[in-house]
């Protein structure tokens, strides 16, 4: 019966021994989710600094533009002073061409023909009195007895006279020919060039204005539509950053 006590005693503690022998096991967490998000978060931080550093660039594109789109219009402000000067000048030219012309015309060649047919006229006359003298003296002292030697030297004058008158009525009449075929048809071709000349000049300034006019409008619309494009870009990404912000 003692016996059967002792192993009553001796049960209990052995399996206390063993089971404070077991093992025990602990629910620790697992490093891989940790090392994941802090992954997820460092991609997170790397993607939110590129964006603002696209931002930064995008702001200063911007303000670059704007001062590119002042530049621009600086220039063809110049440009168009330029082209507007220009425009009035060949329109000046061209109507001071056509005004010489219309001058040349109307009044120049007329006075200038009359004023050559006058001197003709009166080299015409002057050879004919000479004619007409050398006659009534030849008449005259073939008539009356005078001393021969007087009247050899009067004869002599009158023919000289005559001979001058001649010479001068020839080359009047040249001069004549020369004016109303070359002279005149000459300068009324020059003049007529210069207004054609002119003409050409003014439809090249109103070309060159239109362009300019065109290439304004466009340069502008495009600077416009840059600066909306950055702007547009800009309000994107403070958004996208606003939102990332917690």
């Amino acid at each position: 019966m003692h016996v059967a006590r002792r192993w009553s005693f001796v049960l209990p503690l052995s399996l206390l021994f063993a089971c404070n022998a077991a093992p025990v096991t602990r629910d620790t967490p697992s490093p891989a989710p940790v090392a994941a998000d802090a992954g997820k978060h460092e991609a997170k931080a790397d993607a939110k600094k590129q964006k603002q550093k696209e931002l930064r660039q995008k702001q200063r594109e911007l303000a670059a533009a704007k001062v590119e789109q002042q530049v621009a219009e600086l220039d063809r402000t110049v440009r168009q002073l330029g082209v507007t000067a220009a425009l009035a000048k060949s329109a000046a030219e061209l109507a001071h061409a056509q005004q010489e012309l219309d001058t040349f015309l109307k009044d120049v060649r007329p006075r200038e023909l009359a004023e050559k047919k006058l001197s003709l006229d009166q080299s015409t006359y002057r050879a004919e009195h000479s004619k007409d003298e050398l006659g009534e003296l030849t008449a005259m002292y073939e008539a009356d007895e005078f001393a021969r030697q007087t009247k050899e030297l009067v004869l002599k004058r009158g023919r000289r006279d005559l001979e001058v008158a001649e010479r001068s009525l020839a080359i009047a009449r040249q001069e004549m020919a020369h004016f109303e075929t070359f002279e005149v048809p000459q300068r009324e071709r020059e003049l007529r060039q210069k207004v054609a000349d002119a003409e050409l000049e003014a439809k090249k300034a109103e070309s060159d204005a239109e362009k300019a006019r065109l290439e304004a409008g466009l340069a502008t619309q495009k600077a416009s539509e840059r600066l909306a494009d950055l702007a547009e870009e800009i309000t994107e990404l403070e958004a996208a950053l606003a939102k990332e912000t917690p």
